[in-house]
């Protein structure tokens, strides 16, 4: 009696270990699943939300607009990476949109870039500011060409929202739980960019770059355009200025 007593018990510690077994392997299925973005973050949807609002700065024809979604100021960003030559340079633009003045200025410079060992050197460089009906207009004009040869920003023409995301092929994605930085990649043709960059009707690499916080909402995206056979690189940054 006691041997089948054991037996009975034996047999049912095994079933309740292989029950709790199954729980615990399908919680890890689920936490893995939600980790690496098959229904959580870092999926297509979860990504495609969090970049929604881009639709709020693209397009805004009139910079000076952007104070009135940005009421406590803005940040541009800008950098345009290529190919002179042998030479490897960035054109970068810095501009600050300032809640007081209600001025959106700031600088461009032409910087030379080396690699072996990296070297950063500003060879020439203007002071810029935003004029309504007038575009971007340097302090130096003798340097619009070389430094500001479409004295606009991309945003200004470009149109981008989830419902045109969402027709678009994703090449990849991706989201980090250690900086809480994603980004997706798609393939992307348009005139606008075209235009804008000078490049010939063909698709490019479109990325939009941002950081996930539960509770700051700020805006804060980054959009990048390579292109591979003219080893283009193209980035462009708005971040809004928190309340202090």
């Amino acid at each position: 009696m006691k041997e089948e007593k054991r037996e009975r018990e034996s047999k049912v510690k095994k079933k309740l270990t292989k029950i709790i077994g199954t729980v615990i392997v399908g919680a890890l299925l689920m936490m893995t699943a939600t980790g690496c973005g098959i229904m959580g973050k870092g999926s297509r949807s979860w990504i495609e939300n969090e970049v929604s609002d881009i639709e709020k700065v693209y397009p805004t024809e009139n910079p000076e607009d952007l104070f009135e979604k940005f009421p406590n100021g803005f940040r541009i960003e800008r950098a345009k990476l290529f190919k002179e030559g042998n030479k490897k340079y960035s054109i970068d633009i810095e501009m600050k949109g300032n809640k007081d003045t209600r001025k959106i200025e700031g600088k461009v410079s032409k910087v030379l870039i080396e690699s072996k060992p990296y070297k950063e050197t500003i060879e020439k460089e203007s002071k810029v500011e935003y004029k309504k009906g007038k575009g971007l207009v340097l302090e130096k004009p003798e340097l619009t060409s070389e430094l500001l040869p479409k004295n606009y920003f991309l945003f200004q023409k470009l149109k981008l929202n989830r419902d045109i995301l969402k027709k678009l092929e994703v090449k990849d994605k991706n989201f980090s739980f250690e900086t809480y930085r994603y980004y997706i990649n798609y393939l992307f043709s348009s005139k606008e960019i075209d235009d804008y960059l000078g490049l010939d009707k063909g698709k490019v690499s479109l990325d939009i770059r941002g950081q996930y916080s539960e509770k700051d909402k700020t805006y804060f995206h980054t959009v990048v355009i390579e292109e591979g056979t003219t080893e283009l690189y193209f980035s462009e940054k708005i971040v809004e200025e928190k309340s202090k």
